[in-house]
């Protein structure tokens, strides 16, 4: 995603799996909704009717600098502990969205 020349948020994912690999956003444009933007688009686009899952830091990590409590903040659940390339984390599952009359 670019604003003119500047990269304001990246993202790799795998369809086959439904996982985000990796999601990004330019520190300066974290409270524009670009993350919650990508979101949206993956969930209409690409993975309609799927959930979406994000590994990130386990509650408590001192190095988390607010990016697990920004996945909860846009809808993601916790799911269950894991540990990658040696380092624990937690798998994040996003539910996918609703249509309109679903629970009618």
């Amino acid at each position: 995603m670019r604003d003119g020349s500047t990269i304001i948020g990246a993202a790799a994912f795998s369809y086959q799996t439904g996982s985000i690999d990796f999601l990004a956003v330019h520190p300066q444009y974290r409270h524009y909704g670009v993350a919650k933007a990508f979101l949206d688009f993956m969930m209409c686009n690409l993975f309609a009717g799927r959930e979406i899952s994000i590994t990130t830091f386990r509650e408590g990590d001192k190095t988390d600098t607010g990016q697990r409590e920004e996945y909860k903040r846009l809808g993601f659940a916790e799911s269950e502990l894991l540990t990658e390339f040696g380092y624990p984390t937690q798998r994040l599952i996003l539910p996918p969205k609703q249509e309109k009359g679903d629970n009618e």
